[in-house]
């Protein structure tokens, strides 16, 4: 579904966490190139299809409840990023 919405950059899926009851499904996104704005643009182009995609959910799945979808942005590969530059420098610093 999220291909069909011509995204700006690269959109992957990281990770779905649902809740327990099934109720409840975040969906955790990457954006490429990262960046503020282009994060900001994906997630309102993704708000403007959200309950059409909801829509296509509740129609293919067969399940009793079908979870609600939210949507947000995955930055921990940005932040596992920082700690490895953290620590490089941190090694680096030792040796000096």
């Amino acid at each position: 579904m999220l291909i069909e919405l011509e995204l700006p950059g690269l959109v992957t899926v990281s990770k779905v966490e649902t809740s327990d009851d099934l109720n409840h499904a975040k969906i955790w996104i990457t954006v490429m190139p990262a960046g503020e704005h282009q994060e900001k643009e994906v997630l309102k182009l993704i708000g403007e299809s959200l309950y059409k995609m909801q829509g296509e959910l509740n129609r293919k799945l067969r399940m009793r409840a079908v979870p609600k979808i939210a949507f947000t942005i995955d930055h921990s590969e940005e932040y596992a990023d920082h700690i490895n530059k953290l620590i490089r420098k941190s090694k680096e610093q030792e040796h000096d």
